[in-house]
């Protein structure tokens, strides 16, 4: 039979076309690495196989710490949007005057004939029909654990669509779905594993490195910072007005380490323990360089913060910069492990930290650090480090840059 696309009267594509359609997500379309080139190829299929699809919306729900949701967006002959929502989206007119809210509520598939006369429900609907759009169709887009998702379908042809095609699309959701959550967990699952572990811990975790013992040797550049006083501000502080200061700190700490390369490799109440490793090609100089500048960079956004907020509590932090070698894994005991680094080295830096406080320093750096940086160095003296049999000289920076 022949089908002209998009005419009023065009025949539905048969039931074995949506088992064509469900056979080619299942055998090529799961190999499409993200969801949104594979729900653009989808359209394009089900516009090819005859379903007169003018535009098509995708929304799903997120794991992520800095979005709710997800909606992509198709339109016959342009490129797909890809758009993020905000976490609180559910409180907000977008969401409540929407159909998304409509279909999530009702449990099952909601369309509207757009082009009869008579007021929308939603604002959307009355954009759609301006655009000349004549029917549109929503739809739950249910996962096997539950999440309230949606996708709709609308088009322009005169008419509508013919319920043997809405039933065609019915027919060939259950493998979208299919697809497209196993595409959304795994990529929500690299993404929290590299907001609560770290990009490379997470890469390493999600490549099979989760035996307890699996460990790997790295020569890298240390960072540790400690929050100054934060006892003391815990104490005076309420617990919401606590978390927020701690915000406010990593927002300055964190991210310089991010941009000169480094890892963050744990958050450990106040303080933050970060490496830069030292690259083959770039050598121990260029990382330790980095450390420094991320170090620097981050005690100079807590003065800008504290400028800002000339009536709040002032921050300061300590940090320590040191040069070696660690380990690099999963330590612990059954099925709760930790991926992090320990070593001598490791302990060495959390030491030199401490001094950051007696000396009345806030960036201290080792003699191995110093090393390789190939510029001079204000040296503080040798210092009896606990758990260290030799004594350790000191270093900050010169009092014209401290």
């Amino acid at each position: 039979m022949t089908i002209v696309e998009g005419s009023p009267g065009a025949a539905a594509p048969s039931r074995h076309a949506a088992l064509e359609l469900g056979d080619w997500l299942v055998r090529k379309g799961r190999f499409i690495a993200d969801n949104s080139p594979l729900f653009d190829k989808f359209c394009r299929r089900l516009a090819a196989a005859g379903i007169p699809l003018d535009r098509a919306t995708l929304h799903l729900r997120a794991l992520h710490p800095d979005y709710r949701g997800v909606a992509r967006v198709w339109k016959r002959g342009q490129s797909l949007v890809e758009r993020f929502m905000d976490h609180g989206i559910e409180s907000t007119a977008s969401y409540l005057e929407s159909p998304v809210r409509a279909v999530a509520e009702a449990g099952r598939r909601l369309d509207w004939r757009l082009d009869r006369d008579g007021l929308e429900p939603y604002p959307l609907l009355a954009e759609l029909r301006a655009e000349g759009y004549t029917h549109y169709v929503i739809a739950p887009f249910v996962y096997a654990q539950g999440l309230p998702n949606a996708i709709s379908w609308a088009t322009m042809r005169p008419g509508g669509f013919a319920e043997a095609e809405l039933h065609f699309l019915d027919d060939v959701l259950p493998a979208l779905s299919a697809v497209v959550e196993v595409k959304a967990l795994r990529r929500f699952m690299a993404h929290m594993m590299t907001t609560y572990i770290g990009a490379e811990a997470g890469r390493l975790i999600l490549e099979g490195q989760v035996r307890r013992g699996d460990v790997r040797t790295v020569t890298a550049a240390l960072m540790l910072t400690d929050l100054r006083d934060f006892t003391l501000m815990s104490d005076r502080l309420g617990p919401r007005e606590v978390i927020r200061v701690l915000n406010e700190y990593f927002d300055s700490i964190i991210p310089p380490v991010h941009e000169h390369g480094g890892e963050v490799v744990e958050i450990m109440g106040d303080g933050v323990l970060a490496m830069f490793r030292q690259r083959p090609d770039d050598g121990a100089g260029q990382a330790c360089r980095a450390a420094l500048a991320a170090a620097a960079e981050g005690r100079m956004a807590l003065v800008e913060r504290n400028r800002k907020n000339a009536g709040a509590e002032a921050l300061r932090s300590g940090v320590a910069l040191h040069y070696g070698t660690v380990s690099y894994g999963n330590i612990g005991v059954g099925d709760r492990l930790d991926f992090t680094v320990i070593g001598p080295d490791v302990n060495l830096t959390s030491r030199i930290e401490r001094f950051c406080r007696e000396l009345d320093r806030d960036l201290i750096m080792s003699e191995a650090f110093v090393e390789r940086l190939d510029r001079s160095m204000w040296e503080l003296g040798h210092f009896q480090i606990r758990g260290f049999g030799r004594m350790q000289r000191l270093f900050t920076l010169p009092p014209e840059e401290g």
